[in-house]
């Protein structure tokens, strides 16, 4: 496992880049919502906003429901069940709760007055946790060193199954595991959901993704390599992975600090993306797409109560409905289908004629230019997009991009199916092909159209559009990766999505 999430950071670097690139444009709330919107529009906007929201919580809910069951494990020894209220007969249904989780409950609940009390003090609370987890992880490492060995890393053969070595379960194992863990990298929303709170946000936004995203991997990357380094990989229980390993070396009292990191991580993420969600909603309900109510923003604390209150309400009910086990299926596509979709947004945008503000979205989204900045630029700005800007080039590209997106679908289905085929002698073959005429799509676009200049540029990626185009297609493979019921899933998101929009946001939006 130690291979995963080495290779989720390879994935995802691509998907860092554009998100630092669009974090340094946009100078209000920023988030997939509000890039998709720039990009493409309200409908599609309106579609991925609820399908991320809805994610978002269903992650909420899931990293509530395994707090609560490591409450019951590790301080409870198991005996926890006065904690739980049964639901009587809910056994007979495999994918939904079977209990009342009171600890996710009160965890939710908590972290939902703290986000009402302001975001100074949602900042404090995460500083705090976020620093006594990272010091537990680092001793953690540093006792790997002193007590593990090189045998228990590379030479555990599973006596049961007789896998072993760096690779117990393959190419395929890593792949699927890669796309399982995507989901710890979601914190990407978090950072430009905040935007509006930092001082300079072309400087502060790119960097505090960069160095999250670095701090992340480090961090992970050293964790699993100590855990396996620790103890033999098959011999740890999915829930006790880090505290089962100190325990197989009878070490008791790092074993409860790492206990109280892991409570106090499971807390820090909870209260961070519970600011996301209702973030999140209040652009939405800025926009006209969900409740009017919902964008009220309370005068003293400058927090939308309304919104956060909102969210942690959806978190409770996916808490009280799901089960862990299928909570965990419910969260990576969404993920992985968002990276992707940030990174199209970024190709788009790219092309697009920059001299004014988007004025479509949300009141709180400027970009490029503050309004009062935009008449002393406009007229030079014009003179430099003249000689090289096609007109409506952000729609050809937007055509061209559809094609391949099309060519990338049709490339990952021969990758899998159909079994029948030679998969050396045809399927490959194919998915050359397929893949040179995608380089040759976006050949034409990087040779063809133009890059439009920015004021002020904070960050800007590289390697436009060939760089964001990798991040799509890696994050696209992952997804496929996943099993049936979260593709399933992902439909049921966009599902909910058309009927909110249809039902609600067409007719309420404000260009209606």
């Amino acid at each position: 496992k130690q291979w995963y999430q080495r290779r989720v950071a390879a994935v995802l670097v691509f998907t860092v880049l554009s998100y630092m690139d669009l974090g340094a444009r946009f100078k209000g709330i920023g988030n997939a919502y509000v890039y998709v919107y720039a990009a493409l529009g309200e409908f599609a906007a309106g579609l991925i906003g609820i399908f991320i929201l809805t994610e978002l919580a269903l992650g909420l809910a899931l990293v509530s429901v395994g707090f609560g069951q490591n409450v019951e494990m590790f301080f409870l020894n198991g005996h926890g069940r006065n904690l739980h209220i049964e639901y009587s007969g809910s056994h007979l249904i495999k994918y939904f709760a079977q209990n009342v989780n009171i600890m996710a409950i009160l965890l939710i609940v908590i972290c939902c007055c703290i986000n009402c009390a302001g975001i100074k003090k949602v900042v404090f609370t995460n500083i705090f946790t976020v620093s006594y987890s990272i010091l537990a992880l680092t001793m953690y490492c540093i006792l790997s060193l002193i007590y593990g060995s090189n045998n228990t890393f590379a030479h555990s053969t599973d006596p049961d199954t007789g896998r072993g070595g760096v690779f117990p379960y393959g190419a395929a194992g890593v792949i699927t595991g890669a796309a399982v863990t995507v989901v710890s990298y979601g914190g990407f929303e978090t950072v430009v959901s905040l935007s509006a709170e930092a001082n300079n946000s072309k400087r502060d936004v790119p960097l505090a993704i960069g160095l999250s995203f670095g701090l992340t991997t480090v961090i992970y990357v050293s964790v699993t390599l100590a855990i396996v380094y620790l103890a033999p990989w098959y011999s740890l229980d999915e829930g006790t992975g880090i505290p089962g390993s100190l325990e197989a070396h009878d070490l008791t009292i790092p074993k409860h600090i790492i206990i109280g990191a892991i409570m106090m991580a499971s807390a820090s993420l909870v209260l961070c993306t519970l600011t996301t969600l209702a973030r999140g909603l209040m652009v939405l309900s800025e926009d006209g797409l969900i409740f009017k109510c919902l964008s009220c923003v309370a005068e003293c604390t400058k927090v939308p109560i309304a919104a956060t209150v909102t969210a942690a309400g959806i978190t409770i009910v996916f808490t009280l409905a799901f089960s862990y086990e299928i909570l965990i299926h419910l969260v990576s596509g969404g993920a992985l289908l968002t990276f992707a979709a940030v990174c199209y947004c970024l190709i788009v945008i790219s092309y697009t004629r920059t001299t004014k503000p988007v004025t479509e979205s949300s009141r709180l989204i400027e970009n490029e230019v503050l309004p009062s900045e935009a008449e002393s630029t406009t007229s030079s700005l014009d003179l430099e997009e003249t000689a090289g800007y096609i007109q409506h080039q952000e729609w050809k590209v937007v055509f061209w991009m559809a094609s391949f997106w099309k060519l990338l679908a049709v490339a990952i289905i021969l990758f899998y199916w159909p079994t029948g085929w030679n998969f050396w002698h045809v399927r490959v073959p194919l998915m050359v092909l397929l893949g040179l005429i995608n380089i040759s799509i976006l050949s034409y676009i990087k040779f063809n159209y133009y890059i439009q200049p920015q004021i002020d540029p904070g960050f800007v990626c590289p390697g436009i559009p060939f760089v964001p185009a990798m991040g799509i297609t890696l994050n696209l493979a992952l997804f496929s990766a996943l099993d049936l019921l979260a593709h399933l899933m992902t439909v049921a998101y966009f599902a909910v999505g058309f009927v909110i929009y249809f039902g609600y946001g067409y007719f309420h939006s404000r260009i209606t």
